[in-house]
């Protein structure tokens, strides 16, 4: 496994503390959740494995191990302060956060500067990946098939449209919107506050769809492909539910792909999600890379029977052994905001 004993502080921000004295908005909290009894489930079932997990106490209704310890937060705390010491009783950290303001990659340096085992990219690599203008150039100068994308500021269409509004360090669908008539216009641009910090791309047709991958040091492997349901509501974009280790028969391609990315962004390691539009026009376009757990990940053990926390583990000192013992798609249903 490539350690004789590791103590894992796990932490997922929207269960665990990120909206202390705020409300938690409830598709974030379901589908935080999610990824985190799974993870939880997948870790507590390894030998020579001990686990801290950091909880707000508005969440006890999770399930999860009976024999568990948990740091309860409150609504008084600062759970990024919390952190600092729940580190230090630790031998690696395990978080899960958004790209946006930064968050994710100011944790991982908490763990780096500590020197604790990272289980995740390197705080640079999650920067990069959390700034999607500056994964676009980065990826766009290696050849990679990109959803074109610029800056709001430097907004001057070609058509009318529709175009996609997003923020520039958005997490998912959060923050995007389609942009027609009017607003798919350069005059629109100069009504919105901060133009740099909105991405626009067009509006493109198709299957979204997401990648679950393992990445170390310019090496990736593709665990399953998923397809995302995703419905526009008042222009806006909702994630209703992810297809778990669906058939593709792209997947050799995307195994290409992914392998182009590695090499590309040396500094991934561990699960990576991936997320593209496959078009009829253009064929598969790269969106965005997603340096952490994703929502596929609840469903993926049950769809493919690999111990995907294992893997990640395995990751440390060797490189990861995919066993498939079964092969079934797993629907993860996303709740309503």
């Amino acid at each position: 496994m490539g350690y004789e004993y590791l103590k894992i502080l796990v932490f997922e921000y929207i269960c665990g503390g990120g909206f202390a004295g705020q409300e938690l908005p409830a598709s974030l909290l379901a589908e935080g959740g999610m990824m985190l009894q799974a993870l939880v489930a997948e870790l507590k079932s390894l030998p020579q494995v001990d686990l801290l997990v950091v909880l707000d106490e508005r969440c006890r209704s999770l399930i999860l191990p009976v024999e568990l310890e948990i740091a309860w937060m409150d609504s008084r705390q600062s759970v990024l302060s919390q952190l600092l010491v729940l580190i230090a009783r630790c031998d690696a950290v395990w978080p899960v956060a958004p790209e946006t303001a930064g968050i994710l990659a100011y944790i991982a340096g908490m763990a780096r500067s500590r020197r604790k085992t990272l289980l995740l990219s390197a705080p640079e690599a999650v920067a990069l990946c959390g700034d999607k203008w500056a994964t676009y150039q980065h990826l766009s100068a290696a050849g990679l098939p990109l959803a074109a994308t610029r800056l709001l500021s430097d907004f001057q269409p070609e058509f009318g449209g529709p175009w996609v509004l997003k923020p520039r360090d958005g997490v998912g669908c959060q923050g995007g919107r389609i942009l027609t008539g009017q607003k798919a216009s350069p005059a629109f641009a100069m009504n919105v506050e901060h133009p740099e910090q909105m991405l626009v791309q067009p509006y493109y047709a198709g299957q979204a769809v997401s990648l679950s991958c393992l990445f170390k040091q310019g090496k990736a492997w593709l665990l399953c492909c998923n397809q995302q349901h995703i419905e526009v509501v008042d222009d806006s974009f909702q994630l209703r539910a992810c297809l778990v280790n669906v058939a593709n028969p792209l997947r050799g391609f995307y195994q290409k792909l992914i392998a182009q990315v590695a090499l590309t962004m040396p500094e991934l390691w561990g699960y990576i999600g991936i997320d593209l539009i496959e078009t009829a026009d253009y064929g598969p376009l790269l969106l965005e890379i997603n340096p952490r757990l994703t929502t596929s990940y609840a469903g993926i053990q049950a769809a493919t029977g690999i111990n995907v926390a294992e893997q990640a583990l395995a990751l440390i000192e060797a490189e990861p052994v995919l066993q498939y013992t079964r092969n079934c798609t797993v629907t993860i249903k996303i709740a309503s905001t």
